[in-house]
């Protein structure tokens, strides 16, 4: 700085008296001395000081010589490394006098875009905030409503006794624990109105409803809204789960309704009074849930209901035949007019009723107040699939590494989404527990995790509070299974076992006299061991390649963590007698 200064006032000092020989000799020897003089040589004029001048240099020249001179150990330092040492003084010295206090403003982080407003995004949504309170999440939901959970749908609001049920959604479980549909209240999001929310700073979660992704663009990290406003993301996931399935010759018709959502319950809700008729196609889980909890309510409202499908019983497609014909006896026995083998060729309205009617493969009609379809759903994949990422073509799902990643910053969950287990191979899982696990696991790597997926999910089915079962694993009819049964109880069903949940969940030890546990040979050979009522619970071992790959417990509850150990530790099958013996499932009283 001092050196700056010397030199240019030395300049300007020689310049006023018109000195540019002396100029030119002071800096012959220092070429970056060029920087600071622009004045060109001039010839002495008759009548000038130049004695004057001459004898100030013999005074003052050594002293400015000096002055001017770099320090000793920069003698040999070149042009350019002279000016690198001027420079930044001169930037310094021009920023001090700019130094001002400015209010810093906190930049609102680019957010975590889930898209769907189902269990998996809620439950990334919430992994995501334990990791980063301070995260900005949004959820994007084509539905009204928060995000809630689906298997009270079919299972215990239609067994509420209160008749503002589809209005509050809240419902008793087995147990009698009051319960809420939606997971939380909406006024606990940050709930905006379109795009421009994203930026908006709050430590909610963000909630976007009523809209739909219409495309992904992995590139640019963007997702655009069905309004065509854009949201610029740092991770995205994909849980947009499932379509109901339709019937091949349905079309659009006010009696024919696809179950999937809350509006779909309430719309049902409010025909299922009156003695109207409603029939239900589909055998499976939903179909199956759906037909018994309607016969319940007809109790009060005299419904005639009547279950239609193609198969030989009930959940024909997981259980083996004899479990099959049992729990279609069960279903009849609730009054349930259950149609097996019996195909839906199309659906017609009657003009002058204004009723529905069926008409079946075998010829033959049915004419009813109004139709259900529960016949499964279909991976919502568009949005990926134009996207360009790579999707599961046999079974339908957006492939996913093991961290459930699609491509870089983009993550799936849930429904649509297939997955490499590693016990059992590539899968894709239509179940809660799914749903939840997944979307947790996603939600947590998305927030920096990088751990592996290797959750082995259950699932569980109620026909009602008397009869339920939880499965792990591959549940597939078309394998060989292994089957042991024992006296059931009256302990043994979803409402007492729930009712236990202080001691264990959903599971209650004791009661009536157990019989001696049959060899694996004699529970395989028993063609129908319900035949005397005296067979209420067991397990349904389902093997492949020798290897136990799935676990039914039929009203046998509490024990799903031991079923996952079994299939994660790949078992065979001739382990299944030593298990037994173990008694690990307490299928039997200590005392045998």
């Amino acid at each position: 700085m001092n050196i700056l200064k010397t030199t240019t006032h030395s300049a300007r000092f020689l310049q006023k008296r018109g000195i540019s020989a002396l100029k030119s000799r002071v800096v012959s020897n220092r070429p970056a001395a060029r920087l600071y003089s622009t004045s060109q040589h001039e010839a002495p004029k008759e009548g000038s000081n130049v004695p004057w001048v001459i004898g100030s240099l013999l005074v003052f020249g050594p002293i400015l010589f000096k002055l001017t001179s770099p320090p000793p150990s920069k003698k040999k330092a070149t042009v350019e490394q002279h000016v690198e040492h001027i420079q930044p003084v001169e930037q310094e010295k021009k920023e001090e006098p700019v130094e001002v206090a400015v209010p810093v403003v906190k930049k609102v982080q680019k957010p975590y875009v889930l898209v769907g407003a189902g269990t998996a995004s809620f439950a990334a949504a919430q992994a995501i905030k334990e990791k980063d309170p301070q995260a900005n999440v949004i959820i994007i939901g084509e539905e009204s409503y928060s995000p809630y959970m689906r298997p009270p749908l079919s299972k215990e609001l239609w067994f509420s006794e209160d008749p503002k049920v589809a209005e509050t959604l809240v419902f008793k479980d087995w147990s009698g624990s009051e319960r809420n549909t939606v997971y939380q209240d909406i006024s606990k999001y940050e709930v905006i109105e379109d795009a421009s929310g994203s930026d908006l700073e709050t430590e909610k979660i963000k909630l976007l409803l009523n809209k739909s992704v219409s495309k992904l663009n992995v590139e640019d990290h963007t997702v655009t809204l069905d309004d065509g406003s854009v949201i610029y993301y740092n991770k995205v996931l994909l849980a947009t789960g499932g379509a109901p399935k339709k019937l091949p010759s349905q079309t659009e018709d006010s009696n024919v309704t696809t179950f999937r959502n809350i509006r779909d319950f309430q719309k049902l809700d409010k025909i299922a009074k009156d003695g109207a008729h409603i029939a239900v196609v589909g055998g499976g889980f939903l179909g199956s849930e759906l037909a018994v909890a309607l016969a319940h309510r007809s109790g009060k409202e005299n419904l005639k209901v009547t279950q239609i499908f193609p198969e030989e019983g009930n959940m024909a497609n997981v259980f083996p035949g004899y479990l099959t014909k049992w729990t279609t006896s069960r279903v009849r026995k609730v009054g349930v007019d259950v149609k097996d083998k019996s195909t839906v060729k199309s659906v017609s309205t009657d003009k002058e009723t204004g009723k529905a009617v069926i008409h079946l493969g075998n010829d033959e009609t049915l004419s009813v107040d109004h139709v259900i379809v529960a016949i499964g759903i279909e991976p919502r994949i568009d949005l990926a699939k134009e996207a360009g990422l790579e999707i599961d073509e046999k079974r339908s799902g957006v492939v996913v590494n093991a961290e459930l990643e699609a491509r870089t910053d983009v993550y799936a969950a849930g429904d649509m989404v297939s997955f490499h287990d590693v016990q059992l191979g590539r899968r894709r899982i239509e179940h809660h527990d799914h749903a939840v696990l997944s979307g947790r696991h996603a939600g947590e790597n998305m927030a920096g995790a990088s751990r592996a997926y290797n959750h082995q999910s259950m699932f569980w089915s109620d026909l009602g509070p008397e009869i339920g079962y939880e499965a792990v694993g591959l549940i597939d009819s078309q394998l060989s299974t292994v089957s042991v049964w024992a006296k059931a109880t009256a302990n043994d069903t979803p409402a007492a076992a729930a009712a236990s949940e202080a001691d264990s969940p959903r599971v209650a030890l004791g009661g009536e006299e157990a019989v001696p546990a049959p060899s694996v040979t004699e529970a395989v050979k028993a063609k129908n061991p319900f035949q005397d009522e005296k067979f209420g619970k067991g397990l349904v071992f389902y093997v492949r390649d020798q290897k136990i790959v799935g676990l039914v417990l039929f009203n046998v509850f509490g024990k799903v963590q031991e079923a996952r150990d079994i299939i994660n530790g790949g078992y065979s099958s001739d382990k299944i007698d030593g298990l037994l013996k173990n008694n690990l499932f307490e299928l039997y009283s200590k005392d045998h």
